[in-house]
């Protein structure tokens, strides 16, 4: 049976903001102890802009360690979620903006929760990143100890700390299912509310405005928000079959169950549809793409591998691989035409490591390649590097001699 717990509020801490901010306005910059504030704004060198960049300098601006999907650029602002804290950087000059920690201590070493991957919102007009961290919030007097989901919240605009909404792992009532020592993650976003996962099957959705949870579900694992309705899959039934279903944002009330499957998996594809692999009653192997509405398209049988993952390139088109590195296949990100696929007759497909405003990046055999998104053509034979994320002023990309540190390359052309 799903379990679904609604609470107008769960036990809430933040970090402390200025006085008297109504609801419409910027949210407030805080003088949080645990944050070091950014320095006052001062001007830094213009950088040169391509939309895409299809050439990238081998040299660049150090950003720290973290994993390559925890570092998040915006404009000329990257966001680096470490183990234990989020550093913001100006990559145009290198200055350090700020360095973002969680009021407790952040739950480290241990690789179920690692992860903190920042995702960009617009609560108020004025966009914000949140990075989720798992932490451990202390005994005290008879309270034992217990863990938490804590979530920095961040201008992306300047890179100043807004505020950090604390929100317990367990809801009220004794329930004892997953806690936050499991891998956290932001969803997605609308407005004040946000989606998270919690390890393999629980989503909550909180309200960063009030720090109020507005609902839980332990049966349900999210994997995109398409406007108002998170789309996910279901707990294993006694058969080890799953649902894709569609929860509302704001109450977790179920608006649609698509299709039982097995071995599912779902990729998040831009603001359409997300896509789907998994396998039928038959047992064969099926590839669809799941709409806000729950309606089923493009619904093939065919060979499809597992380890789905999806990049949206921000304009028009989505880009999949299937495995480690074949087949790689665009489609159009609002009507789901299929656009290339390779390998093809005479070509090989690269290795994805991302996908910005019509231009595919990636490797073959460990060297750069740019394709084009719509017609999966080369652009670029020597780009320099693959980027993990990619502006108009350049690219993150590790660094060769430390997989563990990320580097932005300044984009040629």
């Amino acid at each position: 049976m799903r379990a679904r717990l609604r609470a107008a509020a769960v036990i809430v801490a933040f970090a402390a903001t200025t006085a008297g901010c109504g609801s419409d306005d910027p949210p407030a910059q805080p003088a949080a102890p645990a944050s070091a504030a950014a320095r006052s704004p001062a001007a830094t060198p213009s950088m040169p802009a391509f939309d895409p960049p299809t050439r990238f300098s081998p040299s660049g601006t150090a950003l720290g360690r973290a994993r390559p999907g925890d570092v998040l650029l915006h404009g000329t602002t990257a966001f680096v979620g470490g183990e234990a804290r989020t550093t913001v950087v100006d990559v145009s000059s290198g200055r350090q903006l700020s360095v973002v920690t969680p009021n407790q201590s952040p739950i480290t070493g241990n690789p179920a929760a690692a992860g903190h991957r920042p995702v960009l919102i617009d609560p108020t007009g004025r966009p914000a990143v949140v990075v989720p961290y798992a932490v451990e919030i202390p005994a005290s007097g008879t309270v034992a100890a217990r863990q938490a989901v804590e979530l920095l919240v961040i201008d992306a605009t300047d890179g100043r700390p807004v505020k950090t909404v604390t929100v317990d792992a367990k809801p009220a009532g004794g329930d004892v299912g997953p806690v936050a020592g499991d891998n956290v993650r932001v969803v997605g976003g609308r407005g004040t509310a946000v989606v998270l996962g919690i390890g393999r099957q629980v989503t909550m959705a909180v309200d960063l405005g009030t720090g109020s949870t507005l609902w839980r579900d332990n049966d349900f694992a999210a994997s995109a928000l398409l406007g108002d309705t998170v789309v996910g899959l279901t707990a294993p039934d006694t058969r080890y079959r799953r649902s894709i279903n569609g929860l509302a944002l704001l109450d977790g009330a179920e608006r649609w169950s698509a299709l039982s499957v097995a071995n599912a998996e779902l990729a998040a594809a831009g603001p359409s549809f997300v896509v789907a692999v998994g396998e039928q009653n038959d047992g064969k192997r099926f590839y669809a793409l799941v709409k806000k509405d729950g309606t089923l398209v493009n619904r093939t049988q065919g060979e499809y591998r597992v380890g789905l993952r999806c990049s949206y390139d921000e304009a028009a088109v989505t880009v999949c691989a299937l495995g480690n590195s074949e087949p790689l296949f665009a489609l159009d990100s609002t009507t789901g035409e299929d656009l290339w696929q390779l390998p093809a007759t005479g070509r090989r497909a690269p290795r994805m490591t991302a996908a910005w405003h019509g231009a595919v990046y990636g490797s073959v055999n460990d060297d750069a390649v740019v394709l084009d998104a719509r017609t999966g053509l080369d652009r670029s034979v020597s780009p320099g590097v693959a980027p993990v994320a990619v502006t108009a002023h350049g690219g993150l990309a590790a660094d060769p001699s430390d997989g563990d540190a990320m580097v932005f390359h300044p984009a040629l052309g």
